[in-house]
């Protein structure tokens, strides 16, 4: 078998047992029952982990701009600064948003996210997706 072939078949595997390890976790995160210490453990355990490995990846990878890109242009806007713009736009419009559906009445016509996510949790598959899918959203985040 080539290297590649190897080295594929590899990062397939890593990707499939994480991704049945976030599938079993999700699974007994959703029989957690909200706001017990239980349920707050469940979702600080995935935050603590990819706070821990975004910290050891900076710790890696901090090196001075000149060692890292010596021929960049300066003038360039970097790709975090394009990223925090765009997460404090979605930011600003979902605050918006809550204000909006919070002020207006009758509430039951103006559903505010936390009650749209409420009816999406209150089954145990709707938490179980929800769940499934922070923790992959998280992965992505903290790995790419």
């Amino acid at each position: 078998m080539s290297r590649l072939r190897r080295f594929v078949a590899e990062r397939h595997w890593i990707f499939a047992t994480t991704a049945a390890g976030g599938f079993a976790y999700a699974g007994l995160a959703s029989l957690t029952r909200p706001f017990t210490v239980e349920a707050d453990v469940a979702t600080a355990l995935p935050l603590f982990a990819a706070v821990l490995t975004m910290a050891v990846r900076v710790r890696i990878t901090k090196r001075p701009a000149s060692v890292m890109h010596p021929n960049c242009d300066s003038q360039r806007v970097p790709r975090s600064n394009r990223w925090s713009l765009m997460w404090v736009t979605m930011a600003i419009v979902i605050a918006c948003w809550e204000l909006y559906t919070y002020m207006s009445s009758p509430r039951s016509e103006h559903p505010t996210l936390s009650t749209l996510i409420e009816l999406l949790d209150s089954t145990r598959i709707g938490k179980f997706s929800a769940f499934a899918l922070w923790l992959a959203l998280g992965c992505y985040l903290v790995l790419r």
